[in-house]
């Protein structure tokens, strides 16, 4: 359909601006960190496509972020960040309890830190669910998933359309160990009062 073929160059031509701003507006990447009490997923995304999940088909031209206009875009951000992934464990989704989003240290991406409950033991299902949500086939992510031990336990090059999911078996978490009680306080030592050289009471005469 022509309308598809004009979208579709309209977009080309606003990844080609992306592009020209270093960082890779198709591919992203993931990691995810097990950690004992939550789980931690760090998403990288070029700033336009971070914008697309929003509004998907722009008919104008998206705003460049920058650090002057960043902050008007932190409460739709993270709106996004909250459903860019769906989490199953068990069978039972995780939803995200926690989102942060950063314009990264270049100013040419937006890093989403977005945390999950701790998975139990046994099958872990991570989608990139954003990516069907963006209006080109081309988006991708690289995810990596780590242990507490820092080692890399799964990996996919390309989350993608044709593949928008990986399967892993969640380790058992550490036991977090308990908070140390406080220790007693210890009561202030108690200086001994000066001597005094009092002169004895004269005599009554």
């Amino acid at each position: 359909m022509q309308i598809k073929s004009t979208w579709r160059w309209l977009l080309i031509f606003c990844l080609l601006g992306a592009a020209a701003r270093a960082h890779d507006a198709f591919l992203s990447n993931t990691d995810v960190w097990l950690h004992p009490d939550r789980m931690e997923l760090k998403c990288s995304l070029a700033s336009f496509t971070a914008l697309l999940l929003d509004n998907p088909h722009p008919t104008n031209a998206l705003p460049v972020l920058d650090e002057d206009n960043f902050s008007d875009f932190v409460p739709m951000l993270k709106r996004a960040g909250e459903k860019m992934f769906e989490i199953t464990a068990a069978g039972t989704v995780l939803a995200a309890s926690a989102v942060d989003v950063r314009l990264s240290s270049e100013g040419d991406a937006v890093d989403f830190t977005i945390i999950y409950p701790c998975p139990p033991a046994g099958p872990l299902r991570i989608t990139a669910a954003y990516v069907k949500r963006l209006p080109d086939e081309g988006f991708a992510t690289a995810l990596e998933v780590f242990d507490e031990a820092q080692h890399q336990i799964a990996f996919d090059a390309n989350l993608c359309m044709d593949n928008l999911s990986l399967d892993l078996k969640a380790p058992p978490p550490a036991t977090v160990p308990p908070p140390k009680p406080d220790a007693p306080a210890t009561p202030p030592a108690v200086a001994p009062s000066p001597a005094t050289n009092t002169p004895p009471p004269a005599s009554a005469k």
